[in-house]
């Protein structure tokens, strides 16, 4: 479960409807929750003094108000609640506040107060997605249903694998969204269309092929059962697409998820999430919540390689929490 978690707020009614997905898994683990507000530099008017009085109005306002709000939720949800105050180029801000403290996980939206992917939190969810420490959960226009949080949260996770350890990884964050006994787990694996046209003209027959799709099925299984070994319900799939995000995408809507989580880095030779694009493309298209993990090792070793290696029985990485 997580024991903090920090939702960035530019004060917009939009942006506070992270709040409530937010308070609901804060309530599972009894976690703190953190309203973080990062006030950008802003350029002395000309007017002088007067001017930057007329500027700090309501900014000290909107300081006043998440202080506030923030003595309401602790009330009224039993919970620690505090506001946070941050100054300086926003995303850097956010970067230094995640990594100084013990933080593991953000919660937000994706558009801010302009409405549009270019407004505050467009912004600030393309500079955390590259760089932020800590797991993001990343809610969009289409997803405010989730608004009234109601358990569960999530029914239906894809989890989009390509057979590295970098890309289980999101796998250690992810349980803590799941509801035991409800949530189901879509395992997914996109073969480059490019990939599976190679082989097919290199081997006419097809056997290469399906001894390839049959390893990436293996390999999915091996996830499920470890996976099933902790009581989770779980799907597998092998599906075959120009692009890997798009791919990602309509499987999506085929399984009807109500969440995609997918680290931002991959093994490369066949879903190619190795490329941050397809997560920031994903992010951009998806009518879904995403969460997006940052792996701590960017080790490249593959559990499908290890499974032609001297060790017959390849562990997987993940560090599966109940």
């Amino acid at each position: 479960m997580y024991t903090s978690i920090v939702v960035p707020l530019d004060g917009s009614e939009f942006g506070n409807c992270a709040l409530p997905v937010a308070l609901t898994l804060a309530t599972r683990g009894n976690a703190s929750v953190h309203l973080v507000h990062v006030r950008p530099p802003v350029a002395l008017p000309s007017e002088g003094l007067t001017g930057l009085r007329e500027y700090d109005d309501p900014e000290r306002e909107l300081r006043t108000n998440l202080m506030a709000m923030a003595g309401r939720l602790a009330r009224a949800r039993t919970l620690r609640v505090d506001a946070q105050f941050l100054d300086g180029p926003v995303v850097p801000a956010l970067r230094a506040y995640f990594s100084d403290r013990q933080h593991d996980l953000v919660v937000m939206m994706t558009h801010g107060r302009g409405g549009l992917s270019r407004a505050w939190f467009g912004n600030v969810a393309d500079g955390l997605i590259r760089h932020a420490p800590i797991p993001l959960l990343l809610l969009r226009r289409q997803t405010a249903r989730l608004s009234d949080a109601t358990e569960p949260l999530f029914r239906r996770i894809l989890l989009p694998l390509d057979g590295s350890v970098v890309a289980e990884q999101v796998l250690d964050h992810v349980l803590s969204l799941a509801t035991p006994d409800v949530t189901v787990f879509v395992l997914l694996t996109v073969i480059a269309a490019s990939h599976a046209l190679e082989s097919t003209a290199a081997d006419p027959e097809g056997s290469a092929a399906r001894a390839h799709d049959e390893r990436e099925l293996w390999y999915l299984d091996r996830v499920a059962d470890e996976l099933r070994t902790n009581g989770a319900l779980v799907e597998t799939h092998v599906e075959t697409h120009q692009q890997a995000a798009q791919g990602i995408l309509d499987a999506a809507d085929v399984h009807q998820v109500d969440l995609i989580a997918l680290s931002t880095h991959g093994r490369g030779s066949l879903s190619r999430l190795v490329h941050g694009s397809v997560a920031d493309t994903v992010v951009r298209g998806a009518p879904v919540p995403v969460l997006i993990c940052r792996p701590e090792h960017l080790d490249s070793t593959s559990v499908l390689d290890a499974a032609h290696s001297a060790d017959p029985q390849p562990g997987l990485s993940m560090r599966l929490q109940t």
